[in-house]
């Protein structure tokens, strides 16, 4: 079998990075909308536009793959686009193409850039909020396997509870305790 072109595989790898930045796949991605496999479900999407390209060649019918975005988020992430993120998306898809089959690698270094920013930017604001759970801990995950384990927690003690003092009861000249509301009422 011989080697892919290299612009066969500038092209996947530009897809990969678009994808990796699409907002809509990316959240559809981290929340698992698609089951636990969103990740491989994500990967396939990339395949299958790849190949879709790699059938249609220059003849690419923007409709039709605006379409095919629309319906793959659809049908495997339960997401219905209302942003209209899917028509960027074909157009940069159109573009990246155009320029790969040309020998042209600059949109790939650009989508490269941007989605290396956007996970480098989840990932320090996961740091700041002390998630330690991250999208490139997927190895980790799949070698703790599927046991449905529960991970234990290490917790530091509880603070104390704030108690209030009781009030001392009153008592009236007749010898009866008052009573006296606890708290507004509204």
């Amino acid at each position: 079998m011989a080697a892919p072109h290299p612009n066969q595989v500038a092209f996947r790898e530009g897809v990969q990075y678009l994808f990796h930045s699409w907002t809509a796949l990316k959240l559809a991605v981290d929340g698992e909308w698609g089951g636990h496999d969103s990740a491989a479900k994500r990967d396939w999407f990339v395949d299958t536009i790849v190949d879709y390209f790699g059938e249609q060649g220059t003849k690419v019918d923007t409709f039709d793959l605006e379409d095919i975005l629309l319906q793959v988020m659809n049908d495997e992430f339960s997401i219905m686009l209302e942003d209209k993120s899917e028509q960027h998306i074909s157009k940069v898809l159109e573009q990246l193409f155009l320029d790969c089959t040309h020998g042209r690698y600059d949109l790939v270094q650009t989508l490269k850039q941007d989605s290396q920013k956007i996970s480098g930017a989840f990932k320090s604001s996961k740091a700041q909020k002390g998630d330690d759970d991250d999208s490139s801990d997927d190895d980790e995950e799949e070698e703790e396997g599927e046991g449905g384990e529960d991970m234990d927690v290490e917790m530091g003690e509880a603070p104390e509870p704030v108690k209030k003092e009781k009030a001392e009861p009153i008592i009236d000249e007749d010898g009866f305790e008052t009573v006296v509301k606890k708290g507004r009422r509204r």
